[in-house]
């Protein structure tokens, strides 16, 4: 069978869509683009500063999730302490109550499962990534009715492998033996009894699990970094599985290049055939199934056409194909099954600025939590009852922002300096004149019409992205709104090595840390300079993580090019950075090698790492630094930050350095998340000139320790954590939500070895 592209001929007459149904699987492109209309704007006028509190305080509704029945929605909210729980609001009589009452650590979040009334949920400690699980009993919800302990125990990391919603089991990983690799226990939702299926001395957590919870395939890196994936053999025990070599057999082998694009999706009804994203011959990929055992007899479903495919979103009971996405500047989601073509139309005529999304769906496919992708306001949610075909609206994230300007997010192509095209965002402060098409000339006209020019060139933040396996995506963004209140306009830049564009521009980044990665940076800043969008004498250039490298490498390597910089949680060192990353990464190391192009075991491989290590070059900065970073991160540990902050205060180099004793990587807690956005924003209005909410240490009662200050470039860095472990109660104003938690954030964590 030949791929299609879900796409049959339509004419759109206004927000219809006409399809031609003839076909048995009829698919239309449901992305509504907006005519773009371009206003001059009065120059000079102001904003309206938006609180930090609005835009960063803890979440009003997140994780938010349908029950399989369709009943019940549940989602975590902050309680009168400010601690994170689950809360669940009735479908149907929209009463509310809260089912956790945890006044200490915050829900990480939570699952519903097959059994009425059972979740599971998970907390880690201060950010260590070492979550614990927990089962609860939501029928009585009370302070006395304490959840059952699955795995509390410490330093151990407790994966849920699988969950089908269907049979009273779960399939969990611990790695309670060997912190690297995770045993794969069964657990009875209804007896508490716990047996271990897979006994692994060998194997990363990203197991393959059918519709029954039977282990199906396992994976393992070879020596030349391809990713090999193996079945049990004839002489496997599926019910009490090794790692022994014997014992599995080789299903398939993706190349390192295929790797960025190939992985199995799911089962069928049956177990008899399996979905993949596919990238053997492609370069954006393709939906394919086979029959299990023969991956050489590939049936292709569908192949991209701008961009990799994102979600594939499956009937909930007989899993075939609904719908898929891609993303290159906006959302564009294809319909692949004609039983959904008038649902998916009334949902966007509902919205038709925005895209929507599928959050839940229940078992019996009558109720739908859907949501809505837009730059414009913040998410949106909505109950579909199909039967009906209606909609029910029930909340927004952020109902304190209603009425406010919120920046538009505007996605643009331009090319690097060695020719290989590269997509980006930019988001300019709602208040900013702009020229419109009649203004500009040539190539600028249609710049224009999608208002990415504005009037005069603005103070610009190059906000990078982590992973670098990741990439920036349209929508709504605390971080975007508050920057571009401030009076800052915010690039993005989707450079090489990100995803999301092809295995072509993900493989290209490999051993270009510090490199052409870097160049792309900087040729979107040149482009932004030449356009006339950003001003070259006031461009900042921040970052978490791999961003947090690329500041460090952007203030040491091209040191004259930004005027100052905020490094979060980013690594100084390569060499210490892959000497200390997680255990449980260690099945995905090639890979790991094969992004930074080169290996610490060889005398060469170190220095090359060295070679692009900002920490050797810190003598080189000369403009101002925040750096800020958790204590308890476990994938870039805190050393990162101590001896880069070192190292320029043996030179007397002025640096700012926070640090968070109960966070880990990133900010998690609301309080710390505030306080971090103060000391950002003041450092800014610094360094760019930017608005100023006020901001003083204490202000939200954070943790944050003030290790270095750029004020004192003499005196040395604080080196212990003279604090009482126990922080007073967090500061809140009215809670409000944050972006978007996924529901699969906890299983994404362990299957994402990013930084």
């Amino acid at each position: 069978m030949r791929g299609h592209h879900f796409k049959p001929l339509f004419k759109r007459d206004g927000n219809h869509i006409h399809c031609d149904s003839s076909r048995i699987h009829v698919a239309c492109i449901y992305t509504m683009l907006p005519l773009v209309v371009v206003s001059l704007l009065l120059v000079g006028s102001t904003a309206e500063i938006i609180p930090r509190s609005l835009l960063f305080s803890d979440q009003k509704y997140s994780s938010v999730s349908l029950s399989p029945d369709g009943n019940v929605l549940a989602y975590l909210a902050p309680n009168e302490e400010g601690i994170s729980n689950i809360y669940t609001r009735c479908v149907t009589c929209q009463h509310t109550k809260v089912v956790t009452f945890d006044n200490k650590r915050h829900i990480g979040g939570f699952q519903w499962t097959a059994v009425p009334d059972l979740m599971l949920f998970y907390q880690d400690t201060d950010g260590d990534e070492n979550f614990k699980l927990y089962k609860l009993n939501i029928s009585n919800p009370s302070p006395q009715n304490q959840p059952h302990v699955i795995s509390d125990r410490p330093g151990v990391k407790v994966v849920i492998i699988a969950n089908n919603l269907i049979t009273p089991r779960v399939l969990i990983g611990l790695n309670d033996e060997n912190p690297a690799f995770h045993n794969v226990y069964e657990f009875d939702l209804l007896t508490n009894e716990m047996t271990r299926v897979l006994h692994n001395k060998r194997f990363p957590p990203n197991i393959v699990v059918d519709n029954d919870l039977q282990i199906r395939l396992v994976s393992e890196e070879a020596d030349d970094g391809s990713l090999v994936y193996l079945r049990p053999s004839n002489k496997a025990n599926l019910r009490q599985l090794t790692s022994d070599k014997d014992l599995w057999v080789e299903y398939i082998r993706v190349s390192p290049e295929d790797r960025p694009l190939t992985m199995p999706v799911a089962f069928n009804a049956d177990n008899s055939r399996v979905y993949w994203q596919w990238g053997e011959g492609t370069d954006l990929g393709q939906l394919v199934i086979h029959d299990f055992g023969h991956p050489d007899k590939n049936e292709v479903l569908y192949t991209a056409v701008k961009a990799q495919i994102g979600s594939v979103l499956l009937h909930p009971t007989d899993f075939n194909v609904l719908a898929l996405s891609e993303v290159y500047h906006k959302p564009e989601l294809y319909v692949a099954n004609n039983s959904i073509l008038d649902d998916m139309q009334y949902l966007v005529n509902l919205r038709p600025t925005a895209t929507p999304v599928i959050a839940s769906i229940s078992l019996d496919f009558h109720t739908w939590l859907v949501t809505y992708v837009s730059d414009e306001k913040p998410y949106e949610y909505y109950l579909y009852r199909r039967w009906q075909q209606k909609a029910e609206y029930l909340f927004t994230t952020r109902p304190e922002l209603v009425g406010r300007k919120i920046n538009k997010m505007v996605g643009f192509s331009f090319e690097a300096r060695d020719g290989l095209p590269l997509q980006a965002y930019l988001s300019l402060p709602p208040e900013a004149s702009l020229v419109t098409p009649l203004q500009a000339n040539g190539s600028d006209v249609e710049l224009a019409k999608l208002g990415l020019l504005p009037s005069t060139p603005q103070p610009l933040i190059v906000f990078v992205h982590g992973g670098p396996k990741a990439r920036d995506v349209f929508g709504y963004s605390s971080t975007n709104a508050w920057l571009t209140n401030r009076g800052y306009a915010v690039l993005q830049v989707n450079f090489r090595g990100s995803v999301g564009f092809g295995k072509k521009l993900t493989n290209s980044g490999n051993g270009e840390w510090g490199r052409k990665m870097h160049h792309d940076l900087l040729d979107a800043v040149n482009y932004a300079v030449e356009k006339g969008i950003a001003d070259p004498k006031r461009i900042a250039i921040m970052g978490g993580s791999y961003g947090g490298y690329a500041t460090l490498v952007g203030l040491t390597f091209t040191p004259d090019t930004f005027a100052c910089g905020v490094d979060i949680v980013g690594p100084s060192n390569l060499n210490t950075l892959i000497d200390t990353i997680p255990p449980y990464w260690a099945g995905f190391r090639k890979d790991m090698i094969a992004m930074l192009g080169a290996d610490n075991d060889t005398p060469e491989g170190r220095e090359s790492l060295k070679s692009r290590s900002p920490l050797f070059f810190s003598d080189r900065v000369k403009k101002p630094l925040l750096v800020i970073h958790g204590a308890n991160d476990p994938r870039v540990k805190q050393a990162e930050a101590d001896q880069f902050v070192d190292s320029l205060k043996n030179i007397s180099i002025p640096v700012t350095y926070i640090l968070y004793p109960d966070e880990g990587h990133g900010m998690r807690k609301p309080e710390n998340n505030l306080a971090m956005t103060g000391f950002v924003e003041e450092f800014l209005h610094k360094c760019l000139g930017g608005e100023l909410e006020p901001f003083h240490l204490g202000q939200y009662n954070s943790s944050a320790l003030v290790m270095a200050s750029a004020d004192k470039p003499h005196e040395p860095r604080l080196k212990t954590l003279n604090r009482s472990p126990t922080f007073r109660r967090p500061y809140y104003n009215t809670p409000a939500a944050s972006q978007i938690v996924r529901d699969d954030v906890f299983v994404g964590d362990v299957f994402t070895h990013t930084l």
